[in-house]
């Protein structure tokens, strides 16, 4: 992690520490609190909600809905391969990312690997999306980083205390 950042100090840190990064308009950053999805259209939404989950020692939680997303596009030969992958990184009891998900999910994925295909991993990226969607995300949009961003005028470096 980078600290106590500033928006930009943060999104150079998000996106790599490359010198040159250029802060997203007060406007783009304001859309990202119309929804989740909106806010993961863009990669400077999506790199500042990962930091802010890492944040939260949540960001498996992004890197699952994400992966599952690519696993989705992936022909079905890669797709098996795949599957066993995001199961023992994310799904499987003990995993190394292991998702905080309900019995109900977990079984119905556990079931699903049997023959893996397209939606093996639908119920349990509903779940951890829903997570995010009621949890992680209304908490985000209160945080002093992106509240600096999306409204530089009303909240200046150094007058918020939940960094």
């Amino acid at each position: 992690m980078c600290g106590d950042p500033t928006p930009t100090e943060m999104l150079k840190c998000c996106l790599g520490g490359s010198g040159n990064a250029v802060l997203p308009s007060s406007v783009e950053a304001r859309s990202w609190d119309s929804s989740l999805d909106k806010l993961l259209e863009s990669s400077y939404g999506t790199a500042l909600f990962r930091a802010f989950l890492q944040r939260e020692y949540a960001e498996e939680n992004l890197d699952f809905v994400l992966k599952v997303e690519r696993y989705r596009e992936s022909t079905a030969k890669k797709r098996e391969r795949e599957a066993w992958k995001l199961y023992r990184t994310y799904i499987s009891i003990g995993a190394p990312h292991e998702l905080n998900l309900d019995i109900l999910s977990r079984k119905v994925t556990d079931l699903a690997m049997i023959t893996p295909h397209v939606s093996t991993f639908d119920t349990a990226q509903r779940r951890v999306v829903n997570l995010l969607q009621n949890d992680a995300y209304p908490r985000f949009l209160q945080w002093s980083v992106y509240l600096r961003l999306a409204y530089p005028d009303l909240y200046p470096a150094g007058g918020l205390d939940n960094e």
